[in-house]
């Protein structure tokens, strides 16, 4: 990204800039949340009177709240039946999370070359965290630090168009990749592999390190096709 101009502000014109988002982004992101954790569940056609009512909000905001969830693929809109949470099929799991493995193994390889020793600290501090918040079985938190690291590790590579694709199609499986956890072998599993490609990329061992959470995601995807009618499991 090109460094941005340096400019000569005069000092009486007042600042107008926005420093806070739009009721549609909170709101939006509020929705996101819900479908991640579960509380809007894939095929729940969303009710527009009972979220205004919660929310406390018109349905001005909601709609364009639904435009930009629908925008994310969270949910599909549909003329005069509003918005229902996407129900990503067998083929639709195993497509994203194919496509995942290769921009995640591309990040964390160009991570370990390109990354700053402070990129790699803030990682790791990460990884500590969401180390911390397994062993207190703190689901939430620690889906949040996880979900960091690889973020984290995602912007350390420093290739805005990876980034750019990562973000929504990530977007798409968080509710997924959250639920996994609840299974106790499956989080201990993860937890095992993020150790694993965070300590290879912490020894700027990017091959490793590719190869490592490339496993990681590609157990996510068996995990979640597993039992999936024509579902075909590999990892």
């Amino acid at each position: 990204m090109a460094n941005p101009e340096t400019l000569t502000r005069d000092v009486s014109v007042p600042d107008l800039a926005i420093h806070h988002p739009t009721l549609p982004a909170v709101v939006a992101e509020r929705l996101r949340q819900l479908i991640i954790d579960g509380t809007l569940k894939p095929g729940t056609w969303l009710n527009e009177r009972d979220l205004c009512e919660q929310l406390k909000i018109s349905r001005t905001p909601l709609r364009e709240a639904y435009r930009m969830l629908a925008s994310d693929g969270l949910v599909a809109l549909q003329p005069k039946r509003g918005a229902m949470v996407i129900e990503l099929s067998a083929d639709d799991i195993e497509n994203i999370f194919d496509v995942l493995s290769v921009l995640e193994g591309l990040a964390v390889r160009s991570a370990a070359e390109r990354a700053s020793d402070a990129e790699l600290a803030q990682i790791a501090g990460l990884h500590a965290q969401m180390l911390e918040n397994y062993e207190k079985r703190d689901i939430r938190a620690y889906f949040a630090a996880s979900m960091g690291t690889h973020i984290a590790i995602n912007r350390a590579a420093h290739n805005p168009a990876l980034t750019q694709s990562y973000d929504r199609l990530n977007l798409q499986v968080q509710a997924l990749r959250y639920k996994s956890n609840f299974d106790l072998d499956e989080w201990t599993t993860a937890v095992a592999d993020h150790e694993a490609f965070v300590q290879a990329l912490m020894a700027r061992d990017g091959k490793r390190a590719e190869t490592l959470i490339r496993k990681h995601v590609g157990g996510k995807k068996a995990y979640n096709l597993r039992g999936r009618p024509g579902a075909t499991v590999k990892a």
